[in-house]
């Protein structure tokens, strides 16, 4: 495999992205992670992707290395933001693959810069409608259905994780994960503490599950925004990967999406895989993706 770069991009919104590319041939292949990681995520899946492809894996403004000068609480802030990335570095056509709620940013880059986009690949995707978080009465005991709407709420909902990470209390960050993300295999252990780093980097936690509750391209109302009629406006190959064993995101998500957006997505649900694909099959993956991209990108 070859070795990968990294360097940095500053937006004219002033914002700093740190990321990772390698170069090879064809339309290049933008992977942008989820919440609670940033690009080291992608380590397993780039070293079984093809040398040939040229990759690109930034960190999200709030993520990782890279900076967080502007509160970003929409999925629009984050997904223009890689718009510019990808303008800066002069890229004209991209297929975009993204994992959890990077794939809630490919689909509104997908919508909303559709003449770049090749392809979609959504990994483990959130809906299509997003998704809230629930209050809790009875000292937190009961989930209720009313969601949280405003992002002071949000803060201070996850007070208490946040409180873990500033501790660094890197075996309670562990033990979650394992809980809801890697619930069948597990990253290796160099690849666990760099993600384990990730996680305690971030600085937009609240904001993001802000995002993914004011996130709606479906057609009808979410129980905080109406619907905004546009996931059938996703007309470019979009291949939509899911876990069985996925704790954190139900594999009939990746069903409501396909029927929703249309017969243009071409849908795997793997068994025996949790959250992260390619840190449970990562050959079979990888080889999903290449057929994909040999099939639907364009030369």
């Amino acid at each position: 495999m070859k070795s990968l770069k990294s360097s940095y991009v500053t937006l004219k919104n002033g914002e700093k992205l740190f990321y990772q590319y390698k170069k090879g041939k064809g339309v290049p292949l933008i992977l942008i992670h989820g919440n609670l990681f940033s690009s080291a995520i992608f380590e397993p899946l780039i070293n079984r992707l093809d040398d040939d492809i040229t990759l690109y894996a930034l960190d999200l403004r709030g993520f990782g290395k890279s900076s967080y000068e502007q509160v970003a609480k929409y999925v629009k802030d984050y997904s223009n933001d890689v718009k510019a990335f990808i303008d800066s570095i002069s890229l004209n056509k991209v297929n975009v693959l993204g994992l959890d709620f990077g794939a809630l940013i490919a689909m509104r880059l997908g919508i909303d810069y559709k003449d770049s986009i090749d392809t979609l690949t959504l990994i483990s995707s959130y809906s299509v409608a997003g998704r809230s978080i629930k209050k809790r009465k009875l000292g937190g005991l009961i989930k209720s259905k009313e969601p949280i709407q405003t992002l002071d709420e949000l803060k201070s909902y996850i007070e208490p994780v946040e409180k873990y990470k500033q501790k660094n209390q890197r075996w309670f960050i562990k033990q979650m994960l394992n809980k809801d993300i890697f619930t069948t295999d597990k990253p290796l252990d160099a690849l666990y503490e760099k993600l384990i780093d990730a996680f305690i980097a971030q600085r937009n936690l609240a904001e993001i599950y802000h995002a993914l509750t004011y996130f709606n391209i479906f057609s009808d109302d979410n129980g905080v925004v109406e619907g905004e009629h546009k996931a059938k406006t996703l007309n470019m190959p979009i291949l939509s990967i899911h876990g069985d064993k996925n704790e954190a995101i139900p594999a009939g998500v990746a069903k409501f999406n396909e029927r929703a957006i249309g017969k243009n997505v071409e849908t795997h649900i793997l068994n025996g895989v949790s959250h992260v694909p390619f840190i449970d099959d990562d050959k079979y993956t990888a080889d999903l993706i290449k057929t994909f991209l040999e099939k639907h990108s364009k030369k």
